[in-house]
């Protein structure tokens, strides 16, 4: 079946959210391509999926899609079962300033990439988050406003725990930002991160003033870090 049919069949049965829109789309629902695709605030170029056939004799629908933007892209494979879904080979890298785009509702400055190098996540419809292995880095990081503060090298490394939650436990590399975190998100959408924060002796004056607000020092000098929200 041509992409483009499938799209607009989708379309016109309510199966794609209505803030999606794709460009120069082409190919078949087995390999295509969508010059451009944009959800709310999400961008993406050339993006392309090529189907596997083979594994759909095991009753999974297999999908490798690569993606991309001016200077940065990715890729993945996406298998779909009717028990849940599986995310492998995750490798992406992105400007923080893109991502924070499309996530962030207030005014902030980001500079600095971001890094994905995720090799596997299992999602079960019942038991949740069943596995995860990987790595996000935001090198370069900075943020602010009127002006982004230097914060260094950030990365955080990802699993599950006994509950189904994917969890993230995040850390410094040394620079101007003393941060100690993990965060945890559930399947259905809850997500937590306890941790603490801190300016190092070589951060910028304003570092500190912004963490401030964030609430007061313990006995080493560190903010604790305690929020939770639903996605």
């Amino acid at each position: 079946m041509p992409a483009t049919l499938a799209h607009d069949l989708a379309r016109d049965r309510g199966w794609l959210p209505p803030e999606l829109a794709v460009e120069g789309l082409s190919g078949s629902v087995w390999s295509g391509e969508v010059q451009q695709l944009r959800w709310e605030e999400l961008s993406l170029q050339g993006v392309a999926w090529q189907v596997s056939a083979w594994p759909l004799l095991r009753g999974e629908l297999r999908t490798h899609i690569q993606f991309a933007r001016p200077g940065s892209g990715g890729s993945a494979q996406l298998g779909l079962r009717t028990t849940g879904m599986r995310l492998q080979n995750l490798r992406a890298d992105l400007p923080a300033a893109y991502l924070a785009d499309a996530f962030v509702d207030f005014p902030v400055i980001v500079e600095g990439r971001i890094l994905a190098d995720i090799p596997v996540v299992h999602v079960h419809h019942e038991a949740g988050f069943t596995r995860a292995e990987g790595t996000l880095g935001w090198l370069g990081a900075a943020s602010g406003l009127p002006q982004a503060i230097p914060l260094g090298d950030l990365r955080a490394e990802l699993s599950t725990d006994d509950n189904g939650w994917l969890r993230a436990v995040a850390r410094d590399h040394g620079g101007p930002l003393f941060l100690e975190a993990t965060a945890r998100l559930s399947p259905v959408g809850p997500w937590q991160i306890q941790g603490r924060l801190g300016a190092r002796d070589q951060a910028e004056p304003g570092l500190g003033q912004a963490l401030s607000l964030m609430g007061r020092e313990d006995s080493e000098g560190r903010i604790p870090l305690n929020l939770s929200g639903r996605l």
